[in-house]
């Protein structure tokens, strides 16, 4: 087990935006995490994150509306990345989203994202479409891949 996963607390906001401003071009600011740390299973948007003996180093940000779930960020620390960590992260997420009753898991993510894609497609997520020029990239915009899974 790479480490310790539990619910985001408020207090976790600030590093999630730390972390996420590592790997992410276009990273959420600590107040964007700000609901999804407060909310708990329950809530509409919640936040995992993995803790290890060093402290945090990735987290996840999932809703669910009804039977339906959708993963909005995934990231994990730089140092610890090429460690297992992001499919601990999503494979605890899934399961927990399954647990409230989500059927669906739906996300998107950037067309030039291939280690996020390999992980996705090794857990099963399957392309359902291309939503063209979404993200903001360095050289204009870039395509986001709408991915799906049943749970």
């Amino acid at each position: 087990m790479p480490g310790k996963i539990r619910l985001a607390q408020p207090d976790d906001a600030t590093v999630l935006a730390i972390i996420d401003s590592l790997v992410n071009s276009s990273a959420w600011r600590a107040s964007q995490f700000a609901e999804a740390c407060s909310g708990g299973e329950q809530a509409t948007e919640s936040a995992l994150v993995l803790e290890t003996e060093a402290g945090v180093c990735g987290f996840i940000v999932v809703s669910r509306v009804l039977d339906e779930a959708c993963i909005h960020n995934l990231a994990v620390h730089p140092a610890q990345q090429g460690k297992g960590m992001g499919r601990y992260l999503v494979t605890n997420a899934l399961d927990s989203m399954r647990r409230h009753g989500a059927c669906r898991c739906l996300l998107e993510v950037r067309a030039s994202n291939t280690a996020a894609r390999g992980l996705y497609g090794a857990l099963a997520f399957e392309l359902d479409g291309v939503r063209r020029n979404y993200y903001p990239a360095s050289s204009g915009r870039e395509d986001a891949l709408l991915m799906s899974r049943k749970l």
